[in-house]
């Protein structure tokens, strides 16, 4: 059987429009996730952080963030504990952020200790938000998880 070039050009143009459909329908099931939901709102803070990090550098001496395979454990200076100090600690998956979760700072005699046996394998960034005589201070550290 032969097939002219009008039908030629029908079929090319019906297979272009499948997969055209086919592709817009995949394309709009993805799930597209930002680093942030409210990413606007955090870019108009985005100043407070920058203050935050500054003033952390110019401390005496710097919040320890540790991490040693089992452990998370933060470390504040001895001159820091007398001080009222309140804070968050974020844990950040880039990967997915149904994973992140924060937690109240609860320091005893200048740590806190926290397991984490309960975290998915892989990258996490630890951010460590604090208020310290007013001020605020902000730390980070980046962990694998094996």
């Amino acid at each position: 059987m032969k097939i002219n070039w009008g039908t030629g050009i029908v079929i090319g143009i019906i297979v272009f429009v499948v997969i055209s459909i086919t592709m817009t329908v995949i394309f709009m099931t993805q799930d597209v996730s930002l680093v942030s939901d409210n990413y606007y709102e955090k870019s108009l803070s985005y100043q407070e952080e920058i203050d935050k990090q500054s003033r952390t550098k110019s401390l005496d001496e710097q919040v320890k963030i540790n991490f040693n395979g089992e452990l998370v454990t933060i470390s504040l200076p001895s001159d820091y504990i007398s001080k009222d100090i309140s804070g968050e600690i974020f844990f950040y998956r880039p990967s997915n952020p149904k994973l992140d979760f924060a937690l109240p700072l609860q320091l005893v005699e200048g740590n806190q200790i926290i397991p984490v046996g309960r975290l998915e394998k892989g990258f996490w960034r630890i951010k460590l938000n604090w208020v310290m005589d007013g001020n605020g201070y902000y730390s980070e550290k980046v962990i694998i998880i094996e």
